[in-house]
């Protein structure tokens, strides 16, 4: 699969997640990810079909702000627990609708969502990699293949 069809993959994966579970709109779409500040970190693996890794950035802000909108909560009510727990389903959720958009979806195995240690990032070598930006922040989605698909 080549570079650009992953990468309408993932803004159609992103949109959709993002619209139907975080009541929230993707304002536009960036190659890169300048200036975000610290981010929540997190990461899985996916197995069978296709090999490889997924993950997301997210500010810690945005974090709890889509997080809020996903459990129906104010802002003030969500703890710090419960954001990074969000943070994790979102992964798995955007992880899954991708996959499942490049027909291998039965056929893999996701591994559990984990945050990563502070200042942890993509990594140099990720097939895809954008920054969304959306009203209450950014969000950087990445993919890496470990085989094509």
């Amino acid at each position: 699969m080549v570079a650009n069809e992953l990468d309408q993959v993932l803004v159609e994966s992103v949109t959709e997640v993002l619209e139907s579970m975080f009541f929230t709109s993707l304002l536009e779409e960036h190659e890169t990810m300048s200036g975000l500040p610290e981010c929540i970190s997190v990461q899985l693996s996916f197995q069978g079909g296709a090999v490889g890794t997924f993950g997301i950035l997210v500010p810690p802000e945005t974090a709890r702000t889509i997080g809020a909108n996903f459990l129906g909560l104010d802002q003030d009510e969500i703890s710090s627990t419960q954001t990074g727990e969000v943070v994790c389903e979102l992964a798995n959720m955007l992880c899954g609708s991708a996959l499942s958009r490049l027909g291998n979806a039965s056929r893999l195995a996701l591994s559990p969502p984990a945050i990563q240690p502070p200042g942890s990032g993509r990594p140099a070598d990720a097939t895809v990699c954008h920054t969304f930006e959306l009203d209450e922040g950014r969000v950087v989605v990445w993919l890496r293949l470990g085989s094509a698909l």
